[in-house]
């Protein structure tokens, strides 16, 4: 009996796929019919290719499937095609007709791909260490020139012509498929910076400069070819091989004999491999799902100059998890190792470079052989996220807008163990070194997060950060 009624109720399931929202059909968990994906209609895409938004859709034509799968398939296409940050909005409709055959209207909002981007920077490694100085002599200028979605294929161009205090000269170019199966890519990357300032040793766990005045303290050419392995959605693999040249000024190596190895002037190949598993809801401000990545680095093969050899170790996992309504949590647990029992100063890792780091020591940099942080982040939601149509703009790229406020407490922790924790005065190595504090973060459309924090941390100091990234 009970089996004749649910098959007597399961055509209503089928009359619902034709007339609810997509909101709404998420709701629906059950059906013992199975559908066949007919057709698959693409529209909003003025200049994004077919096969780019195809490769994103997790249904292909002819597929049979159940309806809690085509439902779980389309929210899932929905967020690889945002998390490539080609659109603004992407909407994905499943309409039934023959009984059992579904056709799937995805529509998209495609963004403004160019951006050439007026550079003024400062010199110092982040905005928060800059602004202790307010040194506006330590200000670089330029331009940054950004293609996204370069001939409508997802292509990356970037080209950096950058002036003022620091030079520099890049190009970057990225294809994500550059095979027929859209699974392999290819990255290429050349640029060389000229630096007037170069830090040499540190003094308390803080920077400490040299300043050449008529030519530059530190040079550095580097090229790097990339070849890049996505077989699905979520899984990629990257290899690249990799050039660098780095010339210092003699005095740098007076002053800190560790700063470089025997010479000025050296160079050496390098060998990288990288693996990410990122399943986030909204890479640029994840409330749902986890990421991992591994990336193992040899830098020097032997060639060139065969003193360099270093091995490097990054493993980092982050969780996202909503635990009631407006409430969610979130947390990294990361480690950087590397075991070579000397490295020249320029080499070194620690805390305060990205992508180490805790709040509540940003203006400190603590390196070491092994690197272990975990950070964490309780938010509510003031404001989730919410859509409008600015109607008074007439472009689809600027109007349909969105935004979210959140508000935060945090706590990170790290340790940073060191064979010579008190070289240079260095006294946070070897030791746990914690931030607790409240941020409030806001959120908006083109990927934009601007998050303000308020931070103490284990030596009773406390201050105000601005950040432009998601803590996690």
């Amino acid at each position: 009996m009970y089996k004749r009624i649910l098959l007597g109720i399961s055509p209503l399931f089928l009359l619902l796929l034709e007339t609810l929202p997509v909101y709404s059909q998420y709701q629906l968990t059950y059906s013992d019919t199975t559908f066949v994906v007919d057709h698959i209609f693409i529209s909003g895409n003025k200049h994004t290719k077919n096969n780019i938004i195809l490769r994103e859709i997790e249904l292909k034509k002819g597929d049979t499937v159940y309806l809690h799968a085509l439902l779980n398939k389309i929210e899932k296409s929905k967020q690889n095609l945002i998390n490539r940050s080609l659109f603004n909005t992407v909407d994905i409709t499943p309409k039934r007709h023959d009984f059992n055959k579904v056709d799937l209207y995805v529509e998209v909002t495609e963004r403004w791909y160019i951006w050439p981007i007026p550079i003024l920077t400062y010199a110092d490694r982040n905005f928060n260490v800059w602004w202790e100085t307010n040194d506006f002599s330590r200000v670089n200028y330029g331009v940054n020139l950004k293609v996204y979605n370069f001939r409508g294929r997802m292509e990356t161009l970037n080209v950096i012509l950058q002036g003022g205090y620091d030079k520099t000269v890049s190009f970057d170019w990225r294809d994500p498929y550059v095979s027929k199966e859209q699974k392999w890519g290819v990255e290429l990357f050349a640029g060389a910076t000229f630096n007037h300032e170069t830090d040499y040793k540190l003094d308390k766990n803080k920077l400490v400069y040299y300043h050449e005045e008529k030519s530059y303290s530190k040079k550095r050419i580097s090229g790097l070819v990339t070849a890049t392995y996505r077989p699905k959605y979520y899984f990629i693999h990257k290899l690249s091989f990799g050039y660098d040249y780095w010339e210092f000024a003699d005095t740098l190596l007076q002053l800190n004999p560790d700063l470089a190895y025997s010479h000025s002037r050296f160079s050496y190949l390098s060998l990288e491999y990288n693996f990410k598993y990122d399943f986030r809801d909204y890479a640029p401000y994840p409330l749902h799902g986890f990421y991992a990545e591994a990336d193992l680095k040899q830098d020097g093969l032997g060639l060139l100059s065969k003193e360099v050899n270093l091995f490097s170790l990054y493993l980092v996992f982050d969780q996202y998890i909503q635990l009631h309504k407006r409430w969610y949590f979130a947390y990294s647990l990361t480690t950087q190792l590397i075991p070579n029992r000397y490295q020249p100063y320029f080499f070194q890792k620690g805390l305060g470079y990205d992508p180490m780091g805790i709040r509540g020591y940003q203006l400190y940099m603590v390196r070491g052989d092994w690197i272990g942080q975990f950070r964490s982040n309780l938010k509510f939601a003031i404001v989730p996220k919410k859509s409008f149509i600015l109607r008074f703009i007439k472009t689809e790229k600027f109007n349909r807008f969105f935004f979210g406020l959140y508000a935060n407490v945090f706590f990170d922790g790290a340790y940073a163990s060191s064979r010579t924790p008190y070289k240079n005065n260095s006294f946070l190595n070897n030791t746990f070194l914690y931030g607790t504090g409240v941020g409030l973060d806001f959120v908006t459309f083109y990927d934009v997060v601007i998050r303000a924090e308020y931070v103490f941390n284990k030596n009773k100091e406390h201050h105000f950060f601005i950040s432009f990234v998601a803590p996690i």
